[in-house]
């Protein structure tokens, strides 16, 4: 494997570390071997946290084509290897460069899904995305739309069409992992809860945050509540449901065909 010629001179050098936005060695080509190992090795060592196939656990989801704080592929080579400081990751010094360049290969092949031929209008579903669904009550999309539930600005990079169907007809069957560390590990993001106050008095929403003590909920109104479980009569959790309502009877096969077209066209450009 020939190691990206810019990286390589960089960590002989024995230079500062390199900032983000360094442009990334555009000759550089992984084989399949590479990326094989790459996967191996970010298996062997990355998977705890960021999940097995980099889906996301305690650490984030790597599964995407662009990672806010890897923006070029010497900026994650360089994250692998230094770890990112003020942060819980933590730099594989005992990788190599060659590794780490494998890992990194990987990784961006997991984020690069390829167009899909779907049926439906992209058209006709924006306009079902921002009148008849009201999708931006709760969405953003390219900077437009409230901002409690997922950013769908490149959903078309992230989900398939199939999923994005699974989405809309049931929205609770495959919800995503919250990216934010517990002390319980990954768990669902946007879970149902049910809580009953010492004074009979009912909450409902969707978790945000949860320790051992402590759940933040946001209500249907959007509120944040943070609950102290010790105070509460009865807690219950509610796999399998979503705040977001099913669109299988809301909107006609061709209106669904046409958002699910709007949406697999959303890949994060401008």
């Amino acid at each position: 494997m020939r190691i990206p010629t810019l990286l390589l001179a960089f960590f002989l050098s024995g230079a500062a570390p390199l900032r983000a936005q360094a442009p990334a060695d555009s000759s550089y080509r992984p084989t399949a071997s590479d990326l094989a190992d790459g996967e191996r090795l970010f298996e062997s060592q990355c998977s705890r946290c960021h999940g097995v196939g980099a889906t996301g656990g305690v650490g984030p989801a790597l599964n995407r084509l662009r990672l806010r704080r890897a923006p070029t592929d010497v900026a994650l080579i360089q994250v692998i290897l230094g770890g990112l400081p003020g942060t819980a990751m933590m730099g594989f010094w005992n990788l190599t460069v060659e590794e780490a360049s494998q890992i990194a290969a990987y990784l961006r092949t997991l984020g690069r899904r390829p167009p899909e031929l779907v049926p439906g209008d992209a058209a006709a579903g924006r306009a079902t995305y921002e009148g008849k669904g009201n999708c931006g009550s709760c969405h953003i999309l390219a900077g437009q739309g409230a901002g409690w539930a997922p950013d769908l600005s490149d959903v078309g990079l992230r989900l398939s069409a199939a999923q994005l169907r699974e989405s809309l007809v049931e929205p609770g069957a495959a919800q995503p992992i919250s990216p934010l560390p517990s002390v319980h590990g990954p768990y669902p993001a946007f879970l149902a809860v049910e809580a009953t106050t010492s004074t009979g008095r009912q909450i409902r929403g969707t978790r945000v945050t949860e320790d051992d003590f402590t759940m933040v909920v946001r209500q249907a109104d959007g509120r944040l509540r943070s609950l102290e479980k010790t105070t509460l009569r009865r807690l219950r959790k509610i796999p399998g449901q979503s705040p977001m309502p099913s669109y299988a009877s809301a909107l006609s096969a061709s209106e669904l065909d046409d958002l699910i077209a709007y949406l697999a066209s959303q890949r994060g450009e401008p």
